[in-house]
């Protein structure tokens, strides 16, 4: 059945395949030779095929052991396995069409964009409606990659020579890049303008996350011997041993987004850096979330133990591996936290906020280089809320500080540049007398200032308030100390925004006295 089932995967892929090569090849022929009707009509039976195949690739898997799924699960598979696929290879040539394709009727173009959104939103909704009818038929813990050895592995029974892990960071590290070509084509007409700075970006960041890991754990021992005691041991290459695991997505983006950003300036002369860093530096919250997917296989960077009634609603594909854990003790009627799981939620709606809100709609209120600075606030905040909700085994540090410590870093300074670049720019359009003051400044400035101050002050207050009442326990919990320091920290955050909102008011009052005048 397993051979039967690699057979019909291979077959449904080649097809979804021939389909994908001829939309590229679309792109590629002048829009005035192409019969738009006779294409989608062939590229209809390659998918077509390709759905047939997947879903008898799925029964074949599932039946394996012999059929044993109930009427819901297999509806759910049935759904699933039409429904995934056809929604997500639709997308996929409507989207290489769309952003690649020249001159394309706006008609068609309009319903190949409507296509592309609904397609890849209805297939993420589909893809958990597969798993849940596949999961009674799979073993837990799920695999978590291919041994050369040992075929496929769990992280119970070995390691990978092939990780899902280093495939998911990979996967979304590709996503994000065609993502950002697309904006870059946009605004430059021209795709190919990031190949060379994802090249450098991306492995720079991977050395950053691993520099960054080793360093937090260098004196940690409490996993076993600590870098510090293998290297005086000898092992002068286990801080190398990226194989082995560790590393901290923190550290990552610091070092991707500098090396990235310098690369480009040097590549790419003449083109604004502030207007790059806005539209790729969000999206890096995209590849995280996908990444994170890592840990979903790896059993690992989880929560800590709960009641499992509290998570039933849960895709069950997730609900399952949640109760093993690759340093933990497998659980009955409890799970870990996946937190994987929310992380990537915080991630994607930390994208939308930045890309959309604050890009788009709030676009007139912010500065280039503001969506950019945006991701450290934001991602820094979803760590700073995540890190004492993750299980002691995988907090970095002796005492488990250090990503947290980092993450309040990374709010502060994220915040602080926003502040800087506003003012900054604020003088130097002073000085080139390219400043305009409207109207509503005094109005916005003022309310502006009144809601930073009455927020950043409660903050503030509550803050000092905790600590003062709360003695420090060195132990990474929601305790009083630390929930004091955390309050401070934003508050102080809050509080250095009065830069943006003052200069407005006060130009505002400049320009009413003008006006009046």
């Amino acid at each position: 059945m397993i051979i039967a089932t690699i057979i019909f995967l291979v077959i449904s892929l080649a097809l979804a395949g021939i389909s994908i090569y001829r939309s590229v090849t679309l792109v590629r022929t002048p829009m005035i030779e192409v019969k738009f009707v006779d294409f989608f009509k062939k590229s209809a039976y390659f998918l077509g095929g390709a759905v047939i195949a997947f879903i008898a690739a799925s029964f074949f898997f599932v039946s394996r052991h012999g059929f044993h799924l109930d009427g819901l699960h297999i509806f759910e598979l049935i759904v699933g396995a039409l429904l995934l696929p056809s929604l997500f290879f639709v997308a996929v040539n409507a989207f290489i069409i769309h952003y690649y394709g020249r001159n394309i009727p706006e008609k068609l173009d309009k319903w190949l964009f409507k296509i592309i959104i609904i397609g890849f939103t209805a297939s993420v909704l589909f893809f958990f409606v597969y798993t849940n009818g596949l999961a009674p038929a799979l073993s837990y813990p799920l695999i978590n990659g291919i041994s050369f050895s040992d075929g496929f592995v769990t992280p119970a029974t070995g390691k990978p020579n092939i990780a899902f892990y280093a495939l998911c960071i990979l996967g979304g590290a590709i996503l994000v890049y065609f993502i950002c070509d697309h904006f870059m084509y946009k605004e430059y007409g021209k795709h190919g303008l990031l190949e060379s700075t994802f090249l450098v970006a991306f492995p720079a960041g991977i050395i950053g996350a691993r520099i960054a890991y080793v360093i937090g754990e260098w004196n940690n021992s409490s996993q076993g011997q600590s870098f510090a005691e293998r290297v005086a041991d000898g092992e002068w290459w286990a801080p190398l041993a990226i194989w082995e695991g560790g590393i901290t997505i923190l550290g990552g983006a610091i070092a991707g987004i500098a090396v990235g950003a310098l690369w480009y300036m040097w590549r790419n002369k003449g083109k604004n850096i502030w207007l790059a860093a806005d539209l790729i530096v969000p999206t890096i919250l995209i590849a995280q979330a996908v990444g994170r997917w890592g840990n979903f296989f790896n059993c690992e960077v989880h929560g800590l133990a709960v009641d499992e009634k509290y998570w039933r609603w849960l895709p069950e594909i997730i609900f399952n591996n949640a109760h093993f854990s690759d340093k933990c003790p497998d659980l009955v009627g409890q799970i870990y936290v996946p937190l994987f799981f929310i992380e990537g939620i915080a991630n994607l709606l930390g994208y939308f906020v930045l890309a959309h809100v604050f890009g788009k709609k709030l676009r007139k209120f912010t500065e280039l280089g503001d969506l950019g600075f945006g991701y450290i606030v934001w991602y820094g905040l979803t760590r700073v809320f995540m890190e004492p909700l993750r299980d002691g085994n995988y907090k970095m540090g002796e005492k488990g500080y250090w990503s947290w410590v980092w993450a309040l870093v990374f709010v502060i300074a994220g915040v602080l540049a926003i502040v800087v670049n506003h003012i900054v720019r604020y003088i130097l359009k002073k000085k080139a007398d390219k400043f305009k003051a409207k109207k509503s400044d005094k109005m916005v400035g003022l309310i502006s200032s009144l809601v930073i101050l009455a927020l950043g002050g409660l903050l503030l207050t509550f803050g000092v308030s905790l600590l003062t009442s709360n003695s420090f326990v060195p132990t990474l919990v929601f305790n009083g100390f630390n929930n004091g320091l955390m309050l401070l920290i934003l508050g102080i955050a809050v509080l250095s925004t009065l830069g943006i909102a003052i200069p407005k008011f006060i130009e505002g009052i400049k320009y009413q006295k003008t006006a009046n005048e």
